[in-house]
């Protein structure tokens, strides 16, 4: 939905509208020298372990790359967060293009910031991406998994209306949804370039 769509959408339903809801983006963190478009989990799995093995014996040391150091155990828990979620996505009318997404955030994270050893991002304003292929969950939906909890998955008009309910302010929904956890995830399924 562009942002005078979103405006207008606001307005028919009554719903308070702040400006700041035009400027929504999502923010992807990734570590410098990789593609941001290449997602581990879309290669073959011998590939996806070839290549998981490669890149934590390159960054020993590196937060973000510590889960392919125990590919093993992180591969399936991370095939069965995605298919969860995209089932759940699909059952509320999305139209995934991918089987695994490329995560974000909602806004920006600086725990997410830093467990990428403070490398790359890039922002994508939400108002340009369509809403069939994309999703949100609050908190990591793999890491709620894996401790029993069933992450609410919910679309980008689901989004906008629980942010219209907190006065329009994405600051105040924020407040409200984040404690115990530090993001809202983004689940974008397909590639934007």
């Amino acid at each position: 939905m562009s942002r005078e769509g979103c405006r207008k959408d606001a307005l028919r339903r009554g719903l308070p509208y702040n400006e700041g809801m035009d400027d929504l983006y999502i923010t992807h963190y990734y570590f410098a020298g990789t593609d941001p478009w290449k997602n581990i989990m879309n290669l073959p799995e011998e590939e996806a372990f070839r290549m998981a093995g490669e890149l934590a014996a390159a960054h020993p040391d590196t937060t973000s790359f510590g889960r392919f150091a125990d590919f093993k155990n992180y591969y399936p828990r991370r095939k069965a967060a995605d298919e969860y979620v995209r089932e759940k996505f699909i059952a509320i009318g999305g139209r995934p293009e991918l089987d695994h997404p490329f995560s974000f955030v909602l806004l920006e994270c600086e725990y997410l910031r830093k467990w990428f050893s403070d490398g790359e991002s890039f922002r994508i304003s939400l108002a340009e991406i369509p809403d069939e292929v994309i999703s949100f969950t609050v908190g990591d939906s793999c890491a709620q998994i894996e401790r029993g909890m069933t992450p609410e998955v919910f679309t980008k008009q689901m989004l906008l209306q629980r942010i219209y309910e907190h006065d329009g302010s994405p600051e105040k929904y924020l407040e409200a949804v984040l404690n115990p956890f530090a993001y809202v995830e983004v689940q974008l399924w397909t590639v934007l370039k």
